[in-house]
């Protein structure tokens, strides 16, 4: 490269930003190595740029190459190993990106490192930090078997950030919600982008749960990313939304290497907490409130438990494409849990998610005890035998007491449609013989076997026509008595 083929080009666009320069050099610096590799630094920027048209800034000098020499050379401690980055000669800092992505080309060039394992490592590395830019180094032509990297326009991998995140890291999941953020202005979801701007996320584990179908990558230490936001958003966050946020912060996610975060899950916070006086226990009275702050503070909390013993199953239904629930009909509410046993401290609980793969319907399902005495959901607590401290119970759930009702809700999601992806499981296509006929409409209403009958031959039924139908019944029955019994003839 010329003196004058570092100047910018008349159409050049920088799109290689001064922080993106800044993280490479520091890595040149630190894990990278000597950015001249088993060359001498002259040989190196010879490849590059004609050091004897550039000017020398030493009065001694004339050029570029005397400069080096000097102070590179013969007095090796006059300038840092990292000299070039700062050196305005070779605009590595503030040129244009070709110029820098020529130097970068030059570094893992198999002159420069002959290594190709390192090699390979180091354009990882450059990759990393340049695909936000829109830039990558690619591998099109081959030297003795070792890759030629060239410089190539790509579009920009996003705001991506590189950072280790923890399940805790309150100010790195932070900024991972706001990386989401920044993809989705990008792709111009404004509906998702604004709804981000209060939420709050965090990595939950859901190792809990069971999943039936193989080859789902599903494993015990599976975490789901749930967002937590304004209950009164709740709504807001449809199938297309929330499907738009977890594309965008899944790729976030994988991209730092949280493969093991699976699902989104949006919940609703609890809203400000009124305040409880230390005596609260000892007051016989309920004291005055204004009620016009009392509105502002109250809350709605439509549960979404559903009583196995004490509720009707027809009254459920699917709902719901790329994100299906359970939906109850007669109350109006999504119902995730479904209770088996309801005691004075404790519930027993089954948490069922259905999983929507490729159109067809799949149970998660999640065994769990609530501690009623507290007002959030939260895990109920044991004293095991043998320990000294009570520790919470996570994957043994009792359910002696409780089978019937638990079998209850396995026949009922066996029985609906589309779950075909139950181990083992198998649906009922036809009734075996007039006893199993009559054993499944022993327990049916009048009201719901006229409607099934109707359906059946079409048309309108009515309650008259079908006493008519058992009138004429009875008559034949007598006529045929007649006919063929004496007895009943006398």
């Amino acid at each position: 490269m010329t003196e004058s083929d570092a100047s910018p080009a008349p159409h050049s666009v920088q799109r290689i930003t001064a922080v993106t320069r800044s993280d490479i050099f520091d890595y040149l610096r630190g894990e990278g190595g000597p950015w001249w590799g088993r060359l001498d630094e002259i040989d190196f920027l010879v490849g590059l740029y004609d050091l004897d048209r550039l000017a020398s800034t030493d009065s001694r000098f004339t050029t570029a190459r005397g400069d080096i020499v000097q102070h590179r050379i013969n007095n090796p401690l006059d300038w840092g190993d990292d000299w070039v980055f700062e050196d305005p000669r070779f605009r590595l800092g503030d040129g244009p990106d070709e110029v820098l992505l020529a130097f970068l080309a030059r570094l893992v060039h198999p002159e420069v490192q002959s290594d190709v394992d390192e090699s390979s490592k180091r354009v990882e590395e450059l990759n990393r930090r340049l695909g936000p830019d829109g830039w990558t180094l690619r591998p099109f032509e081959f030297l003795s078997g070792r890759p030629l990297y060239t410089p190539v326009p790509t579009q920009a991998t996003g705001p991506l950030i590189s950072l280790p995140v923890g399940d805790d890291d309150t100010a790195k999941l932070d900024l991972v919600l706001g990386q989401t953020y920044s993809l989705l202005d990008r792709d111009g979801e404004e509906v998702a982008r604004d709804l981000l701007r209060s939420a709050v996320l965090t990595l939950r584990c859901d190792g809990r749960f069971y999943h039936p179908m193989p080859g789902d990558g599903w494993t015990a230490a599976t975490y789901e990313a749930v967002l937590t936001v304004d209950r009164a958003l709740l709504p807001e966050f449809t199938t297309a939304v929330t499907d738009a946020i977890w594309q965008r912060l899944g790729t976030v996610l994988t991209w730092l290497q949280r493969e093991d975060v699976q699902s989104l899950v949006v919940d609703g916070d609890i809203g400000p907490s009124l305040a409880v006086p230390p005596d609260w226990r000892n007051q016989t009275a309920e004291p005055e409130l204004d009620l016009s702050v009392a509105r502002r503070f109250r809350i709605d909390f439509p549960s979404t438990e559903f009583d196995v013993a004490r509720q009707d199953f027809a009254d459920l239904e699917i709902r719901g494409r790329g994100f299906s629930y359970f939906y109850d009909t007669r109350t109006d509410r999504m119902i995730t849990d479904f209770l088996l046993d309801d005691r004075p401290l404790v519930a027993t609980l089954c948490n069922v998610t259905l999983i929507n793969r490729d159109g067809a319907l799949s149970p998660r399902i999640k065994l769990w005890k609530k501690d009623k005495t507290k007002a959030a959901r939260t895990v109920a607590m044991e004293a095991i035998p043998g320990t000294e401290s009570t520790q919470i119970i996570k994957a043994l759930v009792d359910t002696n007491d409780v089978h019937e009702n638990f079998w209850k809700v396995i026949c009922f999601i066996q029985n609906c449609v589309g779950l075909d992806n139950i181990p083992g499981g198998r649906r009922r296509s036809a009734i075996d013989g007039e006893a199993e006929l009559a054993r499944l409409l022993a327990d049916q209403d009048r009201t719901t076997l006229l409607e099934a009958v109707r359906t059946a031959i079409g048309g309108a039924l009515t309650e008259e026509d079908i006493r008519r139908i058992s009138n004429r019944k009875l008559q034949l029955q007598r006529f045929k008595r007649l006919l063929t019994d004496p007895e009943f003839f006398e």
